[in-house]
């Protein structure tokens, strides 16, 4: 059965509230707002739940949708249809709450209830209209423009043109290429929210720090760490590209991706027993995880079949961040904030430190609307059911913090959002 093998002994249903705001009045300071484009990936497209899907708004509220909303602009999302591409759900079955995966026609056991793809999904997405949400699902900054380290034209194509959660934007073909920057080129964005680069670290953790454990071509590693100078000019072409177009806007930086749920649900202390882990990529190192290690969400479909409770039996290296590639990621992730941070400013752009917001969830907690949020698998009710994207409560606590920066840097006012009015997790 394909579902994440983890019993909730104790879940919290957070009620929705609603504030009521006096009557409030929008300005856009000395921005202009007639033209806002969001560029980035699954984030701002509004991924979550393990799949692009719209069947209860979950698309339609993606945070730069909701930061329009509060604009008042005119906002254009290439909509997916309602099922999307499939995505998680929660069923309750003796006494238990079960998290279930998507139907996945590469198995024979997906579980009764696993939602499919929709119908309409195979040729979702209009290439001849105009979006303001360029948000592309499993893009990365270096992929946005060719040139340097595994980002040929052929290889951008499929991480463009192949990519089915980009099928909105014309990429062409190799004789013709379209890049992604080109799509930002002819947005004419009169403002922006830029954040782009998760995935130029998020690929290489959730596959365990491998580089080849996705790569459908060979040659092409999917999940490779960006190189850190190929990010940094790579992200000055983009900014320069909004600087060309008189644009004002606001660049976010990544958060730390070892603090989200998919890292931090199946630990030892859940488990409560040895676990015997494959260390890094020298899959002949074979030892017992320790407090240091991090466990990946996948890695509780493994340890439900008995993978990693014998040393003759260790866990595979992908379900598993050990310490050193911990270390690797983080010191990657907090060069690549260092550099948007200069670049941001060098261009005069405002900054979202979504780092320091991560941190901030992570170590204290945040309180909206009198709503208490954690980084907690399913109880904090940030995240999603896959522990990696934002549920539509986490959207709204994005859009809240990116509309806090553009008030304070741009001295506009826009009014935030009240967080209890969009959708947590759903109970069976």
């Amino acid at each position: 059965m394909k579902k994440i093998g983890i019993i909730l002994l104790v879940f919290i249903t957070l009620s929705c509230t609603k504030t009521q705001y006096d009557d409030y009045e929008t300005s856009s300071g000395n921005a202009d707002f007639s033209n806002y484009v969001a560029v980035g990936n699954s984030l701002t497209q509004g991924y979550q739940d393990g799949g692009m899907h719209n069947e209860f708004g979950q698309q339609d509220n993606s945070y730069p949708a909701i930061i329009a909303r509060q604009m008042g602009v005119n906002f254009i999302q290439p909509t997916v249809p309602p099922l999307g591409q499939g995505y998680m759900h929660l069923e309750y079955r003796n006494g238990e709450i079960e998290v279930i995966k998507a139907y996945d026609a590469d198995i024979t056991n997906n579980d009764p209830t696993a939602i499919d793809d929709d119908p309409g999904w195979i040729a979702w997405g209009d290439t001849a209209i105009q979006y303001n949400n360029l948000g592309v699902s499993g893009i990365k900054l270096v992929n946005c423009l060719s040139g340097g380290k595994n980002t040929t034209i052929n290889f951008n194509l499929l991480q463009t043109a192949l990519n089915e959660n980009g099928r909105f934007l014309n990429f062409g073909d190799a004789i013709n290429p379209i890049t992604y920057l080109d799509h930002i080129r002819r947005s004419k964005a009169t403002f922006f929210t830029c954040w782009l680069g998760n995935n130029d670290v998020l690929g290489w953790s959730t596959e365990g720090g491998d580089n080849d454990s996705i790569e459908s071509t060979p040659g092409l590693k999917l999940t490779e760490l960006s190189d850190f100078i190929e990010f940094r000019d790579k992200y000055d072409s983009v900014l320069t590209a909004f600087v060309a177009m008189g644009s004002k806007g606001v660049c976010a930086t990544l958060p730390d991706v070892t603090s989200i749920p998919y890292f931090n649900t199946v630990t030892l202390e859940a488990v409560n027993d040895d676990v015997w882990i494959r260390e890094g990529a020298d899959t002949s190192v074979v030892r017992l995880a320790t407090e240091n290690d991090l466990l990946l969400l996948t890695a509780s479909d493994e340890l439900a079949e008995g993978i990693g409770k014998i040393q003759s039996k260790p866990l595979p290296h992908t379900v598993v961040l050990d310490k050193d590639e911990i270390f690797i990621v983080q010191s990657r992730t907090n060069e690549i904030n260092n550099a948007i941070r200069l670049l941001a400013s060098k261009h005069g752009f405002a900054l979202a430190d979504m780092n320091q917001f991560m941190k901030t969830l992570t170590n204290t907690g945040i309180s909206y609307d009198g709503i208490d949020f954690s980084p907690d698998y399913i109880e904090g009710g940030v995240f999603s059911l896959d522990g990696v994207h934002p549920n539509g409560r986490g959207y709204a606590l994005i859009a809240n913090e990116f509309i806090r920066v553009i008030n304070d840097f741009y001295g506009s006012s826009i009014q935030t959002v009240a967080v209890g009015n969009y959708r947590g997790i759903t109970f069976p």
